[in-house]
């Protein structure tokens, strides 16, 4: 018996426990897996088998010509497949005989290997995948009983081998059981059926798309000193090996988000990725497959928001009280990253985490093709963002007019058009200040606020009958920029960096082009509220009917202490604001340009026309929670998506004087968000 050792294959395309057998490395195999020939009742090996007899000639013509390669660029030159099963591991082979495999599909396969020895290695490596490796599996598995079981082809593909029906991939056996000395063979009736997962079909099909070039772009083939067998030092002492073993790994697959672990202070981006290993054969996954043209039209919808400077203000070090800038940045190399990544994060989807269909069905890819998702809540993306209908967008619309592709791993969706919603692709910019990490450490005095400044958790439903007229605020919370002194104002920045969890995209960034900038202000006598054991007896009313501006009604109430509608109207009286905005943003400079001041007025109440016994007259009443436009249609020439040391920032100071103060006017203010509605290419 030959001299054969195990060598297993761990690269791009997982083998699982392939073991390849080259003759004369080592003893190590007969050492741990010799042959018991009594317990066989075949003597010849499978290869002595299938080439002694005619009927299976072309598929031993294909055997011995199809060469071992350890993964897609490193073939043994000097071992096929003939030597793996003429050699002493125990396999399982099903062997389509002549009348299975086709004059045209053998001569495919031939090409294929011809053309291999003249530097193609893609195409012997595609015939190992595709057809050797999809008939061959380690070990025995024998028709015994009836049962059907699930086995791992050496290509890495689940096979069905249904023994009852005695079919492998629903291909009917013709003889099953032959006995070798190494192993068992059966006959099929036809090819197995093969199927690509995402990441071969991105990597090997006949022309591959500009999808496909992106993501096998992120793979990286390395060759391990630790899986590779050592022989005899070179003439110069150097190490030889009698077997280099290589690793192929892509970053898009393990994580959300890729940085080298050397030179990651000078990547201003970070890459975003699947989060998915889209080469997995045990898994189930849905993916968005662009067509070129779909990946063309989307790079030019989305290139006018991803305009970048060569020049970054790194924000994150003016946090720490220095400065420090980035000059000769490449900028269309920014942008090309940016759009390319923010494109390719958002296709893959993972079945199983999908919410329930109706809360209580797990999903399964047979019901996601009847209506691609659209009885779901929501869509899920490995990437981790949350797709929901929003507008006349609906989630299907992403599938929609597409026949899916059925894959090893899942089924794809070769679409003619990225249709993600401009809600995702260009969102609003939501930002909770009461997250008071929000707030830019600046220079000087800018960040003074009274020692009374706070976050205020307030409960919109335990208030609701005050809020439903008055306005609620988001996410249950407020921010207090208390006055530093008895006649001074707060004065603070503001990361413009979006943080509202319940925004259609959470961590929104700011894109080159127009938006109108927003800041929503809370009554000041809600803090009242938000201060449970301070609020007056009159607060704890419920309204039965509620009070709005256009009609003044008498109201009702459930218990006997009214709220005093005319006491609100004082208190709103008294706490009007008055404060000035200016913004700080990248014009292309080694400093951030900073707009004009603009000044901006809450007063708390106003009039409103009212019928009261059929006579129409003015009536005040409180504003309540307002949203106040700080700036209309400004424009950031230049975008911060995907930037990690910089974006822009919001400068907020009371503007307050004495004489305002006569007025009723305070020199606090209280602030729910800032919102910056985006208005260009929506």
């Amino acid at each position: 018996m030959a001299n054969n050792r195990i060598n297993k294959y761990v690269g791009t395309i997982a083998f699982g426990a392939l073991l390849a057998m080259m003759p004369g490395c080592t003893d190590t195999w007969d050492d741990h897996y010799n042959i018991d020939d009594s317990a066989l009742t075949g003597t010849a090996t499978l290869w002595d088998v299938i080439k002694s007899n005619p009927n299976y000639s072309r598929f031993a013509d294909i055997v011995q010509h199809t060469k071992y390669y350890k993964d897609d660029t490193h073939p043994v030159s000097t071992y096929s497949y003939a030597d793996i099963l003429k050699g002493g591991q125990i396999n399982t082979i099903w062997v389509p005989d002549n009348s299975a495999l086709t004059e045209e599909e053998y001569q495919k396969w031939m090409s294929m290997l011809t053309s291999d020895t003249e530097g193609n290695s893609n195409n012997g490596y595609n015939v190992q995948q595709q057809f050797i490796g999809n008939h061959i599996a380690l070990w025995r598995h024998n028709i015994s009983e009836p049962g059907v079981d699930t086995v791992k082809m050496i290509n890495g593909k689940n096979l069905e081998f249904d023994k009852t029906n005695s079919t492998l991939g629903g291909i009917a056996l013709g003889e099953y059981n032959i006995p070798t000395a190494n192993g068992v063979m059966h006959i099929l009736k036809g090819v197995a059926p093969f199927h690509y997962n995402f990441y071969e079909s991105l990597k090997f099909r006949d022309e591959q798309t500009k999808l496909g070039k992106y993501v096998v772009s992120k793979d990286t083939t390395y060759f391990s000193t630790a899986s590779s067998i050592e022989g005899l030092p070179d003439e110069n002492g150097n190490p030889t090996y009698v077997d280099s073993v290589y690793h192929t790994s892509n970053r898009l697959f393990e994580t959300r988000s890729y940085l080298p672990e050397e030179g990651r202070q000078n990547w201003q981006m970070a890459e975003k990725c699947f989060g998915a290993n889209i080469n997995n054969e045990d898994s189930a996954f849905v993916m968005l497959m662009p067509t070129d043209a779909a990946w063309d039209a989307a790079y030019e919808k989305l290139k006018d928001a991803y305009k970048y400077a060569t020049i970054y203000v790194d924000k994150t070090k003016g946090d720490l009280g220095t400065n420090h800038t980035y000059k000769n940045l490449d900028a269309d190399s920014l942008q090309k990253m940016s759009i390319e990544m923010d494109m390719v994060a958002p296709l893959v989807f993972n079945i199983h985490k999908q919410p329930k269909i109706n809360g209580d069905k797990m999903w399964t890819l047979e019901d996601f093709m009847q209506d691609g998702g659209e009885r779901a809540e929501y869509l899920l993306n490995t990437y981790g963002d949350t797709l929901r209908n929003v507008g006349d967008w609906k989630k299907s619309s992403l599938f929609e007019g597409v026949k899916p592709m059925v894959m090893s791993n899942g089924i794809a969706y070769e679409v003619p058009a990225w249709n993600f919603p401009v809600q995702y692709y260009m969102p609003d910019v939501e930002v909770e200040i009461e997250n008071t990490g929000q707030f830019y450490n600046m220079e000087g005095n800018k960040y003074k606020v009274g020692s009374g400044s706070m976050r205020y958790s307030f409960s919109n439903e335990a208030f609701r009958d005050i809020t439903d007229v008055f306005g609620k605020v988001s996410n249950g919370n407020f921010y207090h920029l208390d006055a530093p002194g008895p006649t001074a104002a707060p004065k603070v920045e503001i990361k413009l960096l979006g943080n509202n969890p319940n925004a259609y995209v959470p961590n929104a960034q700011v894109m080159s082009g127009k938006y109108d900038i927003q800041v929503v202000v809370v009554p000041r006598w809600y803090i009242e509220l938000a201060n449970s054991s301070r609020i007056d007896e009159k607060f704890y009313s419920i309204i039965d009917t509620l009070v709005n501006e256009e009609d003044i009604t008498d109201t009702t109430f459930v218990r006997g202490n009214e709220i005093d509608m005319d006491y609100v109207v004082k208190l709103a009286s008294q706490s009007k604001y008055k404060f000035k905005t200016q913004i700080s943003y990248n014009n292309n400079a080694t400093k951030d340009k900073n707009s004009t001041s603009v000044t901006n007025t809450y007063e708390g109440i106003k009039e409103v026309e009212v019928e009261k016994d059929g006579v129409m007259s003015l009536d005040t009443i409180a504003v309540g929670v307002d949203t106040i436009t700080v700036a209309e249609d400004f424009e950031f020439p230049y975008s911060y998506k995907n930037m990690r040391f910089s974006y822009p920032t919001l400068y907020i100071e009371g503007s307050t004087g004495k004489n305002d103060a006569k007025n009723g006017f305070v020199y606090d203010i209280v602030i729910d968000k800032i919102i910056l509605k985006r208005k260009t290419g929506m």
